[in-house]
């Protein structure tokens, strides 16, 4: 061929994983203090979506306010619910559970700003992966929004309470910024997924008086990963509540009807095998993970359908002191509607 001419045919065939584009899709768009803003034309529609970034910027004016809170940066952030004219959930989880997940799933906690008594503004980054780069074949899950009319995505925030111990005069205001990372046009048709992801949480219970949790279950679903939080004097039915603690759980196990699949493992051996399969610097504090894929295919996700027990329990250590709330979020993956 001569130089500079290109085989058209040719490179329609080669478009794969390195046709992809950025783009930013919302800037400083202002979200509700104490209520839920949702966003959904401002969502351009048609490509495959490999990854969502929010960066959700907090401008703290500190007046009288003192005490910050540990991750009073991530414990405002109370939702972010993404879901599709379809009816799929794609994420419906508060921002210190996608920021864990990400932790995890990236190997390295995503930029956030530890709120502080001064007057400033902090940024916490939270990604959500839709396409799973550690999968043989990462565009299983990913999203391909020319499925669909609409994308709507729901973001809730607390209040200054969440961020300060004493708020006294403080205020806060919040806006939002968002980026996609996509397919520069349409997914070929060896690109297009087989399932949509779904992040999701069961309803938190305190560990002083029960220590089992019922995981969902469903003949369209199959967990990839589960990601389990233990916070102490946490607030009751709250999602990942509480300070980060390694002191409640002492063995686990994930069983259904028929057998365990992860029995009477200790908590601590579970975050260094987390550390090391995910290549962390340190253990994620008060988090275990269950990686049911770590070998790359999604074929090993646990499926949930046909059992009629799936159940998450655990032993406690001495001492648990009411509330000692205990989470477990989903990375499901869903048959697509």
């Amino acid at each position: 061929m001569p130089n500079g001419q290109v085989n058209k045919g040719a490179a329609a065939k080669m478009r794969g994983r390195g046709y992809v584009e950025r783009a930013n899709v919302i800037t400083g768009a202002a979200l509700n203090i104490l209520g839920t803003t949702t966003f959904s034309k401002e969502f351009p529609l048609g490509e495959g979506w490999y990854q969502l970034r929010m960066r959700i910027n907090l401008a703290l004016v500190i007046g009288t306010g003192t005490t910050p809170i540990a991750e009073g940066e991530l414990s405002i952030i109370k939702n972010i619910l993404l879901k599709t004219d379809r009816g799929e959930i794609l994420c419906n989880l508060p921002g210190r559970a996608l920021y864990k997940i990400a932790t995890y799933q990236k190997g390295a906690p995503p930029r956030k700003d530890a709120i502080a008594a001064a007057t400033a503004t902090y940024r916490v980054n939270l990604p959500i992966q839709f396409a799973d780069p550690d999968m043989m074949r990462m565009e299983d899950t990913i999203l391909d929004t020319s499925r669909y009319n609409s994308l709507t995505m729901q973001v809730t925030l607390g209040s200054v309470a969440d961020l300060l111990g004493t708020p006294g005069t403080a205020t806060v205001t919040a806006t939002l910024d968002v980026e996609v990372e996509r397919s520069l046009g349409r997914l070929p048709d060896n690109g297009k997924p087989f399932y949509h992801i779904s992040y999701d949480f069961r309803p938190p219970v305190d560990a002083a008086s029960l220590t089992t949790i019922d995981l969902e279950r469903s003949a369209d679903m199959s967990v990839k990963r589960l990601y389990v939080h233990s916070g102490t004097a946490g607030l009751a039915g709250l999602p990942f509540s509480g300070a980060n603690a390694d002191t409640i759980q002492d063995r686990v196990t994930v069983k259904d009807q028929n057998r365990f699949i992860e029995k009477e493992r200790i908590h601590a051996m579970i975050q260094e095998g987390n550390k090391d399969d995910a290549s962390l610097e340190t253990f994620i504090a008060g988090l275990e993970v269950f990686d049911f894929v770590h070998d790359g295919s999604i074929t090993s996700a646990l499926s949930t359908g046909a059992k009629s027990v799936l159940q998450y329990t655990w032993t406690n250590q001495g001492g648990v002191v009411t509330p000692a709330i205990v989470t477990v979020a989903s990375e499901a993956i869903r048959t697509l509607k």
